[in-house]
């Protein structure tokens, strides 16, 4: 039987994937013995991948470009979302985009998808991210999410996850970033890993593939598969279904990395360091025929 260690960087649905692979017992039939280690952190993934210790995994799509402008040899093998989910979650004061102004707003760290995507919606709005409010970076997401909470934010960009547990205590959604054209979570490995695995990466994007029709077309298996790893959400089931929707209608079931969505958050990485300006989306994306 092969053996394979399969990184998440944080407990998110869309990162679940090989969860429901593994309640649907399709690695076994593979005959591969694999590990989800789920490292609660993205740059602790990305390290992992390209010192192999966990050869493979689900970064954000920043984060697997800022690591191969220093010169790493991440490289997507998949494009499991090429759309990101986040909501702009908000006190009851707010209910428009207007009503942001003078307000303080929670970021994910600019360089983390959460945060980057905050950015590119403030530009959208035209806002002066200096002038027109105050933003205000907590770090993890599960930071920010209790500031809100306890009001110490006015607003501040969650994931589905987090967003929806936060309406369902009464907090009010008022945008989301389902609009913008940006690969959010690849499958990604090394070119090195890749050159001498190339059959076993073959089998675990098969095995990824299978996951999306299951996570699509069998609801029950894949909520429980959502439930187990998040018993937030297992508690409130309206909350998890609407995750659950979200997600089934995002998660690509080619496994196919679209070249705009690629090129879009080539884009952004650009804004934050310019020699992004010079990736190609061909260069990020591996063949694994």
């Amino acid at each position: 039987m092969e053996t394979i260690k399969i990184g998440i960087g944080t407990s998110s649905i869309g990162r679940f994937l090989p969860y429901v692979a593994e309640a649907a017992g399709l690695f076994a039939r593979q005959n591969i013995a694999a590990e989800i280690v789920n490292q609660l952190d993205e740059e602790k993934v990305v390290e992992d991948i390209v010192s192999q210790t966990i050869p493979i995994g689900t970064p954000n799509a920043p984060s697997l470009i800022f690591s191969q402008l220093n010169d790493n040899d991440l490289v997507m093998i998949g494009g499991l979302l090429n759309r990101p989910a986040f909501y702009l979650v908000a006190n009851q004061k707010i209910t428009a985009i207007a009503d942001l102004k003078g307000k303080k707003v929670g970021i994910n760290q600019p360089r983390r998808m959460a945060g980057m995507m905050m950015l590119a919606l403030l530009r959208r709005w035209q806002f002066d991210r200096d002038k027109d409010l105050e933003l205000v970076d907590l770090g993890l997401n599960d930071r920010s999410f209790d500031a809100l909470r306890s009001g110490e934010l006015d607003a501040a960009l969650l994931p589905p996850e987090k967003a929806f547990l936060a309406e369902a205590d009464g907090l009010r959604i008022v945008a989301d970033t389902l609009a913008l054209d940006s690969q959010w979570v690849p499958l990604a490995t090394t070119r090195r890993f890749l050159a001498g695995n190339r059959e076993l990466l073959g089998k675990v994007a098969a095995i990824y593939r299978d996951s999306v029709q299951l996570f699509k077309n069998d609801a029950p298996l894949a909520r429980g598969a959502i439930g187990r790893q998040l018993p937030a959400l297992r508690s409130k089931p309206e909350v998890l279904d609407k995750c659950y929707r979200v997600f089934a209608g995002l998660f690509e079931p080619t496994l196919m990395v679209a070249p705009a969505a690629l090129t879009a958050v080539l884009a952004e990485v650009a804004l934050q360091d310019a020699r992004a300006g010079r990736l190609l989306p061909e260069d990020l994306v591996a063949d694994l025929r």
